[in-house]
């Protein structure tokens, strides 16, 4: 007696997003996405080597490719080298959220027979599927589309998410142990965009306004480059308190300072990395905005999280950042006074306190 025999297709994706480490963090809900698909064989990602230390050993990914496109892999030759290499891979399906040309070449020449990117993307002609590039939605759930619609998932309650080191995690928790952090709060006073800084005084300020209100403690968090910053705000703190503050930035690498920011009872940040960095620890985060507003997608999405901006005639001034303020004045952050937000701080001390005692 005759039967049928069916054949179930597997699919190997490949996701091509060589931007910076926050743009990366906000794509993880997409790979979640991914890896829930019944039909996924194998999840590739390339990156650049500054996000790339954000997904050694992540569990959703079967190769992480790193693509110096700026340094080592700089030019046509290390391009071409890179394109065998995708050649190689077998891929169905390559999906870009990176808007650049480049990127779009590489899903060109992949040899892959799906290739989805945006709408808005330079090099449209490099894929068989155009995703509309919503601009009134989160950066979150636009990535999301570029999965198609089927998810039972709701990309508005998407958060993005990095794994846990163990290892990590242990030596974070030993430096906050040593310093005896019972209540650490993380500030995270750097922007690669001077127009997105708040300024040094004002976190300094807020800063000595929570240690004198709170038994917290501060936890100042950023690269090698951002310690005479953070300097800059713990001087800003009463004599009587400045044992509590603890510059720790270039103490921790990207991923540790992930874990460092899982440890703390709240994240005060800019709109940048470190945003979303505290995004993916889960710790609410207080995002202080100047010359760019959330609307653009990339704010802060918890119930926790708060955002505080001065929206004056001039702002937005620019889908990005600035080095320096276009009118002079920087008002959008300097007239953004730290007494405005220490009040959501206490706020939500008094939440965790209340929500502690029930589970005691």
């Amino acid at each position: 007696m005759g039967g049928y025999c069916y054949v179930l297709h597997t699919m190997r994706n490949l996701v091509i997003h060589t931007a910076f480490p926050g743009d990366l963090i906000l794509l993880t809900p997409l790979l979640d996405r991914l890896r829930r698909e019944s039909d996924l064989e194998w999840l590739g990602l390339v990156v650049n080597p500054a996000c790339a230390p954000l997904f050694h050993g992540d569990p959703r990914l079967d190769e992480l490719i790193v693509y110096d496109k700026r340094g080592r892999d700089k030019g046509w030759s290390a391009f071409r080298q890179l394109v065998r290499q995708l050649k190689a891979l077998r891929v169905d399906r390559v999906i870009v959220p990176h808007r650049s040309l480049r990127s779009s070449a590489l899903a060109w020449f992949s040899d892959a027979y799906e290739r989805v990117g945006f709408a808005s993307a330079v090099g449209t002609l490099a894929y068989t599927e155009l995703v509309y590039d919503n601009r009134a939605l989160h950066e979150v759930e636009r990535n999301l589309a570029l999965a198609g619609p089927r998810d039972e998932q709701d990309p508005a309650q998407a958060m993005p998410t990095l794994h846990k080191d163990p290892a990590e995690e242990a030596r974070v928790r030993s430096s906050f142990e040593e310093r005896g952090l019972l209540l650490p709060v993380a500030m995270a006073p750097a922007s690669l965009w001077a127009t997105k800084c708040w300024p040094a005084s004002h976190f300094g300020r807020l800063a000595d306004l929570i240690l004198e209100a709170t038994p917290a403690d501060i936890v100042l968090l950023g690269g090698p480059a951002d310690q005479a910053l953070c300097q800059e705000v713990a001087a800003e703190v009463h004599n009587c308190r400045k044992h509590r503050v603890h510059n720790l930035a270039g103490a921790f690498t990207l991923r540790e300072s992930f874990q460092a920011l899982r440890l703390c009872r709240l994240a005060l940040v800019n709109d940048s990395a470190p945003l979303h960095l505290a995004q993916a620890a889960g710790v609410p985060t207080f995002a202080i905005f100047g010359s760019t507003v959330p609307e653009f997608g990339f704010g802060p999405r918890g119930q926790r999280d708060r955002i505080f901006q001065h929206r004056l005639e001039c702002v937005p001034c620019g889908i990005h950042g600035h080095r320096r303020c276009p009118l002079g004045t920087l008002a959008c952050l300097q007239d953004l006074d730290p007494q405005e937000i220490l009040p959501a701080v206490l706020e939500l001390f008094a939440t965790q306190r209340t929500m502690e005692g029930a589970q005691t």
